[in-house]
């Protein structure tokens, strides 16, 4: 017993099936000797609906986390280089694919027997926004373990985050009364 494959199982199930699970594998390593690991299984927090909705999307539609990862590169890249037809094009397809995708998290979540509330539609849809702003939260999202919403970044700070200093220093605008042309 290892502590991924005890998460990853842990993350597959309903949300009111996870507790009774996890605390029986940490009582099953305490019983091996392996009190580390029993304390780490223990550390283990139940997810939100709307995160179990995510995880199950990720779990059940595999296929569609790369083409939703490849699209947030696109997104930030475009924004980097500010190409507005690019990122106009882009984010129609975000909107499409992030409104897909949610729903299809709430037909899987009440497929496994747990319909999400809209509000919880709306924190899936939430964290694939961040998960298109965010390389980190979209490796973390496709890991299939959150256990709450992932928040979108906002503002220039996310757009620009991935940009390095400038070569050369941004020249300052003189603060001296200006000359009349006259």
């Amino acid at each position: 017993m290892d502590l991924e494959t005890v998460a990853d199982e842990l993350y597959g199930l309903r949300p009111e099936e996870f507790t009774a699970a996890r605390d029986a594998r940490a009582a099953a390593a305490r019983k091996a000797g392996d009190q580390p690991l029993a304390e780490r299984i223990k550390a283990l927090r139940r997810p939100s609906l709307a995160a179990w909705a995510s995880n199950l999307l990720v779990r059940g539609e595999p296929e569609e986390v790369p083409s939703l990862i490849r699209l947030g590169e696109g997104l930030r890249q475009a924004h980097r280089g500010m190409d507005g037809p690019r990122l106009r094009e882009l984010s129609r397809q975000e909107h499409v694919l992030v409104d897909a995708l949610s729903r299809q998290a709430g037909r899987l979540a009440a497929d496994a027997g747990h319909a999400i509330s809209e509000d919880a539609r709306r924190e899936v849809e939430q964290t694939l926004h961040a998960v298109l702003a965010d390389e980190r939260a979209a490796r973390t999202w496709a890991e299939g373990r959150l256990t709450r919403p992932l928040d979108a970044p906002t503002g220039f700070d996310a757009a620009l985050r991935d940009v390095g200093p400038r070569e050369e220093p941004l020249s300052l605008i003189p603060l001296s009364e200006p000359t009349s042309p006259y």
